[in-house]
């Protein structure tokens, strides 16, 4: 009996929840698509400003970013998944030229692989990069 009247009861609030519908989202734009600032959805404005605004990484400055990618002392897990983050955010930005010379020879070299085939050819190149313009400039 106790469990007639439990049913009894959950089936009163299934009919009296089903009859309404509720709008979560009263525009027929989806979220990508809101205007924001000049009339332009945020989408366009994040491609037009070539910003990542999606991982957060973009509020970094350059100082910090150098700090972490430059100190390769340390070997830990986390410190390695820092510098290859951190670095990524500098390839990403278009600002490699930024690193010293000394911490790119740590990642072209990448003994023991800690930060994979895609870092360590983006800082061979841009060791070469540096070696062309002194090899014009001084020969």
């Amino acid at each position: 009996m106790a469990w007639d009247s439990v049913r009894e009861k959950k089936g009163e609030t299934k009919k009296t929840t089903t009859g309404k519908l509720a709008e979560l989202r009263p525009s027929a734009k989806s979220p990508s698509e809101e205007m924001v600032g000049e009339g332009k959805p945020k989408d366009e404005l994040a491609r037009e400003r070539d910003k990542d605004l999606a991982s957060g990484m973009e509020i970094l400055e350059l100082d910090f970013l150098l700090s972490i990618v430059e100190n390769t002392e340390s070997d830990d897990r986390n410190d390695v998944t820092m510098r290859r983050l951190n670095f990524n955010e500098l390839l990403r930005r278009e600002q490699l030229n930024t690193i010293d010379s000394t911490a790119l020879k740590v990642y072209a070299k990448n003994e023991g692989n800690p930060y994979g085939k895609v870092i360590q050819c983006e800082a061979m190149k841009e060791l070469t990069k540096r070696t062309v313009h002194k090899s014009k400039h001084g020969g």
